[in-house]
């Protein structure tokens, strides 16, 4: 049900899809000492998206360490499959959009 929602929300979305043919990326860590002494992080990973034509960025995305392995996973998955398709003599079927994962906030 929430699928269903979300691929009717990202087909109605007046957002644009934007060309990038390269990527810039960068790691924010951020420490502190806590009351005991011990050392605390927390990382960002931040992906900037660019046109090399224009030499512009086309988009910046900041996401925490666990959105970071979800979209490892599943650029995997989604480069699994288009080899495949590449590979395939058929035509193509009608793509599924999908979150990544089924992480959920509480």
């Amino acid at each position: 049900m929430a699928n269903d929602q979300l691929s009717v929300n990202i087909a109605t979305s007046k957002l644009s899809p934007i060309f990038a043919d390269n990527t810039a990326m960068a790691v924010r860590v951020k420490a502190s000492k806590n009351s005991a002494g011990e050392v605390e992080k927390e990382v960002q990973l931040e992906i900037i998206f660019l046109d090399m034509l224009t030499q512009q960025p086309v988009g910046r995305f900041v996401m925490g360490r666990l959105t970071a392995r979800e979209l490892i996973n599943g650029l995997a998955q989604n480069m699994a499959k288009l080899e495949k398709e590449i590979a395939s003599k058929d035509m193509p079927k009608p793509q599924e959009i999908a979150p990544t994962s089924s992480s959920k906030y509480w």
